[in-house]
């Protein structure tokens, strides 16, 4: 049996990925399931993040407190008004800064250091504006919402989630297999961008609160981009996952060119094996959590719970370069629109962007769709991913939800 048929969940845990840019695409998901899950009986709704996936997560959290219509409509807005200005500075304004880090770091300037390339002075306004703070601590406090964010400990690469919540129960203890610390905090905007800071990209965030984990973090894909181990630690009846990447891909590969993959085509890949493949992993081991539960007696888990059947259901792209090719599609019919004459600074440089990052491999958009924070993609995306999930929740009639207990096929990582 793969689909669930038992009482409908009344705590789901949405999970939410990493995804740049292509955060816009998940928020078109969410739009749709969240009033999903509450049509179909869901009293609780934990929102577990990373990157992109963390700042989703927020943005629902803090908007928890309206009507689910209302809710999603608010949501979206925050990714309509996003553009590359609300994101990082302009690259050609901050080259010398950039040049001159670069410099003092080669001849080992003291105090001078190059942690970053794009200077994202103005994400850290963006994330002050955009969440009303006060109302998601009113929302926690109410328990409206629980939220947690995946953040990347700088001083030893550890995954931390940080978990804002009022219930008062232990957290999990550390997870040294993977490894994974869980640590109480009242969520902020450093919380946030922290879990979003893209490697290398964008600066690390230096995290205050809780005092006793103060330090530099980076993006939590790094080592965990779709959080589910952390859902199911945290306790839940049912997990939602919410990525830009699929869980199956069959899509046959591409025809051999006899030509060595150039520099974007390897950083895709390297990208697969960090945001994807371990997502896959999590699946599959639920799967087999499942599986064990059905078979057993009713037992406890090494954390005492007792273990139980966790329903899941997954709604993202039907291949991984979806998301890829719209960013090339759009770039592409802006530049024909264009002629190749363009109006402002900003569009040359997304301009020089596309170029530099499209390459000339077969998934030649994919890494160019992370920082390609371009209304018209965005809004794009946020028409797919309603689209994808519209299809995905129409499978089960009125009121419910179609969960399922193991996917449709093995998963596999090819």
């Amino acid at each position: 049996m793969t689909n669930w048929s038992g009482t409908p969940p009344r705590r789901v845990s949405v999970v939410v990925a990493g995804a740049g840019a292509r955060g816009g695409y998940e928020a078109g998901v969410l739009s749709v399931l969240v009033p999903r899950l509450h049509s179909a009986g869901a009293e609780t709704v934990r929102f577990v993040g990373t990157s992109a996936g963390a700042i989703n997560a927020t943005i629902f959290a803090a908007l928890s407190h309206l009507p689910p219509a209302e809710q999603t409509q608010q949501a979206l807005q925050v990714w309509r008004e996003i553009t590359v200005c609300d994101v990082f500075r302009s690259p050609t304004i901050g080259f010398p800064r950039l040049a001159g880090h670069a410099a003092g770091q080669l001849l080992r300037i003291p105090g001078v250091q190059l942690t970053h390339l794009l200077d994202t002075s103005p994400l850290r306004r963006t994330a002050r504006t955009v969440i009303d703070w006060d109302q998601l601590r009113t929302n926690i406090a109410e328990r409206r919402a629980a939220l947690a964010v995946v953040a990347t400990s700088g001083a030893d690469n550890r995954t931390v989630v940080f978990v804002d919540r009022a219930d008062t129960a232990p957290l999990p203890p550390p997870d040294d297999e993977r490894p994974i610390d869980y640590v109480a905090a009242e969520i902020t905007a450093e919380h946030v961008l922290a879990s979003a800071a893209i490697p290398i990209v964008f600066p690390p965030e230096h995290i205050s609160d809780p005092p006793q984990w103060a330090g530099w973090y980076s993006d939590g894909g790094i080592r965990l981009n779709a959080p589910l181990k952390p859902a199911i630690a945290l306790g839940t009846d049912a997990i939602a996952v919410v990525a830009t990447h699929p869980v199956i891909d069959d899509t046959p590969p591409a025809p051999t060119n006899n030509q060595p993959p150039d520099i974007d085509d390897v950083t895709v890949r390297l990208m697969d094996a960090a945001l994807v493949d371990r997502m896959i992993e999590d699946l599959r081991t639920l799967a087999k959590i499942n599986t064990l539960a059905e078979a057993t007696e009713p037992a406890t888990t090494m954390t005492g719970r007792p273990r139980k059947v966790i329903p899941f259901l997954a709604i993202t792209p039907p291949t991984r370069a979806t998301l890829g090719n719209l960013a090339e599609e759009v770039f592409a019919n802006q530049r024909h629109r264009r002629s190749g004459i363009v109006s402002t600074l900003r569009h040359a440089e997304l301009q020089i962007l596309g170029r530099v990052l499209g390459g000339d491999g077969p998934r030649r958009g994919d890494l160019f769709s992370y920082l390609y924070f371009d209304p018209e993609f965005i809004e794009a995306s946020i028409e797919l991913g309603q689209r994808h999930a519209n299809a995905a929740l129409n499978a089960a009639p009125p009121h419910q939800l179609p969960w399922r207990i193991r996917p449709r096929q093995p998963l596999s990582t090819a």
